[in-house]
């Protein structure tokens, strides 16, 4: 039987998370509490865990993909099962992730609109904390770094090209 590996809803505020390193290949072998792949959050960052015995038979969610709870981010079987067709069962979650996550927008600009003493108030930036530490330690706000297009979280890698592109300003081509 196959198992489909989701990604947690392992508080109540986490909503979506990336897709850290994976720990096995295809074709691994795992046992349940084997470390499967890295996820990180806007809160933390950490190890999912099989909960199965099987095989690794499909990664689904690659390195660096932000994806919402709930998505199959992987299948776990045997050698001779039938792998399902995940795809359209994915693409229903992240359409719903999404349109919550416009509605959420909309409320909060409304809210921001209706209360002007919150205009001024710090922005909220959604940033892996390695890639927070960067900023900090390049001397930058992390609300300056735009994330990547389709990635809401802002990443180690955001930070680097917001870097080399404030470093090149000013200089001839």
């Amino acid at each position: 039987m196959v198992t489909k590996v989701r990604f947690p809803k392992f508080d109540a505020n986490i909503t979506e998370g990336m897709i850290g390193q994976w720990r096995v290949a295809e074709g691994d072998a795992v046992q349940d509490g084997d470390p499967l792949v890295e996820v990180i959050t806007d809160k933390a960052t950490f190890d999912l865990e099989a909960e199965e015995v099987g095989v690794l038979r499909r990664i689904i969610a690659k390195e660096k993909s932000t994806v919402p709870v709930g998505y199959v981010i992987a299948l776990i079987g045997d050698e001779g099962d039938e792998l399902p067709d995940v795809a359209e069962e994915n693409e229903r979650i992240l359409a719903e992730h999404q349109k919550a996550a416009i509605e959420m927008t909309a409320k909060g600009e409304a809210k921001a609109k209706a209360s002007p003493s919150r205009q001024g108030s710090r922005v909220k930036v959604r940033a892996v904390p390695s890639a927070r530490r960067m900023a900090k330690e390049a001397g930058i706000d992390i609300a300056d770094v735009p994330p990547s297009e389709g990635n809401p979280i802002v990443t180690e890698d955001d930070v680097r090209r917001y870097l080399d592109s404030t470093s090149n300003k000013g200089e001839p081509s």
